[in-house]
């Protein structure tokens, strides 16, 4: 286990290292960015098709992008749910490092996702764009280590 924290770690300095670390054509691995909306002591998941368990809406950062608004759009993209940032969560408040196993309908080999998280709040909800299933999860029903992490913080418990 011990190895493969230092196989993360020598690969995520490359990652943040390279010409642009936000770049999907970094083959490496790259920087993304997620959203934790929180509304009424749940938040809002989604259903990964791919990884088939149940997340926190993010995605790629497109060019130009601030990872803050690539957590906004993917939030609205994946779940229709319009957001904004919480103004005392302006920075992440989590990140986290996984890898990414390999995806032959993207044609995509395994590589790594350095996550920058942030806390969202819900302006509104509308039609999503894209047929992924989401849901609202009361806070102590949350299985994510992730998610639950994130919450402490929040609530100012770390």
């Amino acid at each position: 286990m011990m190895d493969l924290k230092f196989a993360f770690a020598a690969l995520s300095r490359k990652i943040l290292a390279s010409d642009n670390p936000f770049s999907r054509a970094n083959r490496m691995g790259h920087i993304t960015a997620s959203g934790l909306v929180i509304n009424d002591g749940k938040a809002l998941l989604i259903f990964h098709p791919y990884v088939k368990q149940w997340f926190q809406p993010g995605g790629h950062i497109d060019d130009g992008e601030a990872p803050i608004q690539a957590a906004i759009r993917e939030v609205f993209e994946e779940t229709g749910v319009v957001c904004e940032s919480l103004s005392e969560f302006l920075d992440p408040i989590d990140i986290d490092l996984h890898e990414i196993p390999t995806n032959l309908k993207k044609g995509e080999g395994a590589h790594l996702h350095i996550d920058l998280l942030f806390a969202l709040q819900v302006i509104e909800e509308q039609e999503s764009p894209e047929e992924i299933e989401k849901a609202w999860v009361p806070f102590d029903q949350v299985s994510s280590p992730r998610i639950k992490r994130a919450l402490l913080k929040l609530q100012g418990q770390t």
